[in-house]
Order: C-alpha cells, then sequence, then structure tokens
C-alpha cells in the first residue's frame, strides 16, 4: 500500500557566499612565501591611521578674526589703496603669450624703451660742452616695477567703488598694438570705460599679424568712450604731411573714433582726446651733427602739424556722418 503522507517541504538554501571549511594543502611555492605577523599589522595600523578628510565648517567665523576694514576711516583706506593700486613710475605693458593664450606683462620703463639706459659715462668736453648750451639731458627711465594687488578690486562692490580710479587714473603705456588688444581683451569692456589715459608705443608694420591687430586693437578700445588722452607713437615722421597719416589712422581706429562720437554726441568728438607723437631729432643729434652720448633710446615729441592732422581726420568723421544722414 502506497504512503499517502504529504512529502517533507525543503527550505531554498541561502544565497550567500560559499565558505570552505578546511585547509587548503599548499603548494612548495607558496609555502616558501613569509606570512606577516597579524601582531605586527596591527602595530603598524595604529602608527599610521588612515587620514580623514576635513570638513569645512559652516559656521562664520568669530568676531575676532574678522577685520573690520571698511569701518576704518576713509583716509586710511585710501591709503591703503594707493599702496596696493597706485605705481608712480606709471604701468608698462608687454604682449605675451601663457598657455596658448595672448595677454600682457607689466614691465619697467627702461624695456619699454627699448633697454637702453642714458650714459653718463665716456663724454667728451666738447660733448658736455654742446650738451649744457642745448639744455639738461633727459631723466633715467625707471628700472623698477611696484607690485600691484588688482584682485583687491574683487573683494566687494564697496572697495571696487571706492578704488577702481586709484588704478584706471594711470596712463596705460602699450608696448603695440598687439599689447593694446590684449589688455583690453583682458579687462573686458566694463573696465575700458574706466580708462583715462592710454598710450600706444608702437604702430604695427608689414604683412604679417602685427599689422592685423592695428585695427583690432581699435576694435576693442571702441568700449573706452570715457578717455580723456590717447597717444600713438611711431605712425608720422616731423616732416610728413598731416593729411596722409590722417588716412592711415582712420583707416584704423574708425571704430573708436565712431564710439566716441556716439557717446558724447558729436562726429568728431575724439579730436581733442588725439596727441600724435614723433621722433626728436634734436635729442640723439647735437647741432654738430654728431650723435650724443647720452641718447641711447627714442624718445618723442608732439607732432608739429597736429592740428592740420585733426582737421584732416575731421574731415573723414563728419564725411561719414553726412554719408548717414544723406
Amino acid at each position: 500500500m502506497a504512503d499517502t503522507s504529504a512529502p517533507q517541504l525543503r527550505a531554498s538554501k541561502r544565497k550567500r557566499a560559499q565558505v570552505n571549511y578546511y585547509e587548503e594543502v599548499l603548494s612548495e611555492e607558496e609555502e616558501e612565501v613569509n606570512f606577516s605577523d597579524p601582531a605586527e599589522e596591527e602595530e603598524v595600523e595604529e602608527r599610521s591611521p588612515a587620514k580623514k578628510r576635513k570638513t569645512v565648517s559652516s559656521k562664520p567665523l568669530p568676531k575676532k578674526k574678522i577685520f573690520p576694514f571698511l569701518q576704518l576711516p576713509a583716509e586710511l583706506r585710501n591709503q591703503i589703496y594707493s599702496h596696493c593700486l597706485h605705481d608712480p613710475a606709471g604701468i608698462y605693458l608687454f604682449s605675451t603669450t601663457q598657455k596658448f593664450r595672448r595677454t600682457v606683462y607689466r614691465g619697467t620703463e627702461l624695456a619699454y624703451c627699448d633697454g637702453q639706459p642714458y650714459s653718463s659715462s665716456q663724454t667728451t668736453n666738447s660733448n658736455l660742452d654742446d650738451d649744457e648750451e642745448d639744455g639738461p639731458r633727459p631723466e633715467q627711465p625707471s628700472n623698477v616695477v611696484q607690485p600691484l594687488v588688482p584682485a583687491l578690486l574683487a573683494v566687494c562692490k564697496q572697495i571696487n567703488a571706492e578704488a577702481h580710479e586709484i588704478l584706471y587714473s594711470h596712463e596705460f603705456h602699450t608696448k603695440d598694438t598687439l599689447a593694446l588688444h590684449s589688455f583690453l581683451v583682458d579687462i573686458g569692456p566694463r573696465a575700458a570705460t574706466y580708462l583715462k589715459k592710454v598710450t600706444l608705443g608702437e604702430w604695427g608694420h608689414g604683412r604679417g599679424v602685427h599689422k592685423a591687430y592695428n585695427h583690432s586693437c581699435f576694435s576693442a578700445l571702441a568700449a573706452a568712450t570715457n578717455l580723456e588722452k590717447f597717444t600713438f607713437h611711431g605712425l608720422l615722421s616731423w616732416s610728413k604731411a598731416p593729411k596722409p597719416g590722417a588716412t592711415c589712422f582712420y583707416r584704423d581706429a574708425f571704430p573708436w573714433l565712431e564710439a566716441v562720437g556716439a557717446a558724447k554726441g558729436k562726429a568728431d568728438a575724439a579730436l581733442d582726446l588725439i596727441d600724435v607723437m614723433v621722433y626728436d631729432d634734436s635729442v640723439f643729434f647735437n647741432r654738430w651733427g654728431r650723435r650724443r652720448t647720452y641718447a641711447q633710446r627714442p624718445v618723442f615729441k608732439v607732432y608739429k602739424d597736429t592740428e592740420g592732422f585733426r582737421k584732416e581726420l575731421g574731415k573723414l568723421l563728419n564725411a561719414r556722418m553726412n554719408r548717414i544722414r544723406s
């Protein structure tokens, strides 16, 4: 007779890693391995605990660690701003490339003047007599760069409002049009409105990349509509007629010229801001035609026909406005 009782239910096997409860037989090669003592491992762990990442506290700093800078008197704050943002020798900028990006760096006045200081030695008596008759020698260019801290302007809006005029009241001397373009790209159009004085040292020549920046730098300068003075060198010579120079300048600088005119409501408003400088040959040679021993760098003077240059430039600007109105 068959067994009619219900079959015994079997529980399912637990899903876990299989564990062996027997010692594995090691081979001869494995037996030769020296295993470290567990006690020694514990000592090593105690001596070199794992470094824990420091958690940044969200609690504000205590008052004793906060310096109340904005509560200082205004006169004292202005002195601090002057130490951080003012260089009596001026700001001289040169083009460079950092990590494949064109930018500028600060240099000395001596480097800006082609790295040639005036020599006061090895002068003959005749040269000294000629120099004394013609007048005093030019001053020596500075060879010191005072470090500035422009990051101070990014601390807060109040410090920016109080101190940005100290930094941007400098006359910014740019070595060439490439340096001027790189400088304006770095500071942006907002900071360009703070600029007061800009000097362009050299005009790009040839057919390479430097000539292309003659126009590009003035396109970037179009945001600087609050300039009080713009000086450029090297475009004209002392005897050159003003009309060709004005035409060349207008061809490259019309974006900035027209932007200033639009901002001030006068087409030729930029004419009063422009100073034209040319080489001063009298510094290099005395009246006998001999080269002065101390004239080792280019020295400039105001172009003799600046008014004629402005007149020709004004004709081009007004002609453009008349074409727009017609």
